[in-house]
Parts: structure tokens; C-alpha cells; sequence
């Protein structure tokens, strides 16, 4: 596998993608691990977040200004993402960012964003597929933040100019959150979900066109290397 970095001047940020020789980017990623279907997740998820209800409205404790946002590391750990679902009707790719809690990026350009999943689909990926963040651990102290480009796979390849919605709101347009943060009671992983349309604008809010899990460890435990302090339990 060969890195390559890009830098783009549309969303004035750098971006590592991991790709395969000269093929260009693959679509789906070779380092998948199939971890098979996560059925239970998926129906305890869909209960609090059905199609068309607005989640402002009904899981109004997700988007209090204590609720955490983030995955925060507590200790050294490997962290690893898993596909849940996707509902949207954007082809959007996913990725991840990280730096030190007490280093906030202030604007776009102080991220380094890297791509996991280049298009997020139902026809692309299965219940289950995991890949690790990163080639490693991260030390205590980091935070993962985790961005959606919105419609950004398309005839091959990522468009890097379109809309992008991070977990650090502040950066979206408009400022506003396109995302929630949970754990499902009975559940070890995180929960991270996404809205693919603008809040501020017209959409249904229910946020669950992308829902992806977040854990420490490939056993499914429960995550013990994670701030779950303020984390919403469902």
C-alpha cells in the first residue's frame, strides 16, 4: 500500500489517503475485516432513531452543551470503526482526524484529515466491516474526531470540494451539529451517527443516515480506554 498526501485549497485542509498502486482509490478498502452482521446494534439504534423523526425533538439530551461530541483516549489505545448502516441518498465518504485535548484546531486548516471509508454504502459495504483509525495507538489525551464529506465519491474518485461535516461542529457550516455521540446501555462500543443534510436547512433530522460504532479493542468488550463521562447513554 502507498500514502499519498494531497492538499486541496476547497476545504483548505491536507488529506492522507491509502490507496493501492496506480488503480487510484479503491472503493472499498483492501484492510477490511468482516466481523459479520451486528443485527442487535442496528435494531436497538433504528428504535431511538426512526426514519423521519426529528432526533432534536425526541433525544434532546444528545445535543446539550455537556453532552460529549467526542472520543476522547483516557489511555494509550488502538481504536477501530465499524459500519452499522447507511440510509443516505449521497454516495458520502468517511474519515477521521486527531490531535491533544488541550490543542483545539481553531479552523479547517489546522486539521489533517484521513479517509477510512471512500464511499459509505449498503452496496459498498456489509454490517460488520471494521477497520482500525490509524497504523497504531494513540497516546492518552487524543482526541478522534471523525468528518463526512457529503456526496464525495463519485466516477471513481473523492471530491474533496464539497460540503464536509465534522464532529467538531464549530467547523461546519453554520456551525451547526451534524452529528451525535451515544452508548446504547447495553452495548460496549460508542455509537457515532450522522445527518447528511444541513440542520439549518431543509432536512428531517432524524440522523441516522450513517451510523458507525467506536471502540478500543477487536473483542467485543466493552471500551474501557474512552472519556465516557459525559458520553449519553440511550
Amino acid at each position: 500500500m502507498k500514502k499519498v498526501m494531497i492538499r486541496f485549497i476547497g476545504a483548505a485542509a491536507m488529506l492522507s489517503l491509502t490507496f493501492c498502486s496506480n488503480e487510484g482509490i479503491k472503493e472499498r478498502p483492501d484492510d477490511i475485516e468482516a466481523t459479520g452482521e451486528r443485527t442487535e446494534i442496528y435494531n436497538k439504534i433504528m428504535a431511538e432513531f426512526p426514519e423521519f423523526k426529528n432526533v432534536k425533538k425526541t433525544q434532546p439530551a444528545l445535543f446539550e452543551g455537556t453532552a460529549a461530541k467526542q472520543v476522547v483516549l483516557t489511555n494509550e489505545s488502538a481504536v477501530y470503526v465499524t459500519y452499522i448502516s447507511e440510509g443516505a441518498s449521497y454516495s458520502n465518504t468517511f474519515g477521521w482526524y486527531s490531535y491533544n485535548i488541550n490543542d483545539k484546531p481553531e479552523q479547517r486548516s489546522d486539521l489533517k484529515l484521513n479517509v477510512l471509508f471512500p464511499h459509505v454504502s449498503y452496496r459498498v459495504l456489509k454490517q460488520g466491516d471494521r477497520l482500525q483509525v490509524g497504523d497504531g495507538t494513540f497516546p492518552a489525551g487524543t482526541v478522534i474526531g471523525f468528518f463526512l464529506i457529503i456526496n464525495g465519491w463519485g466516477g471513481g474518485e473523492i471530491h474533496y470540494d464539497r460540503e464536509t461535516f465534522y464532529t467538531d461542529y464549530t467547523l461546519n457550516t453554520d456551525a451547526q451539529q451534524q452529528h451525535v455521540l451515544f452508548k446504547q446501555k447495553e452495548l460496549g462500543d460508542i455509537v457515532l451517527t450522522f445527518e447528511d443534510d444541513l440542520t439549518s436547512h431543509q432536512s428531517d433530522q432524524d440522523f441516522n443516515d450513517i451510523i458507525f460504532t467506536v471502540t478500543d479493542n477487536k473483542e467485543n468488550k466493552a471500551a474501557t480506554n474512552f472519556d465516557l463521562t459525559n458520553v449519553v447513554n440511550l
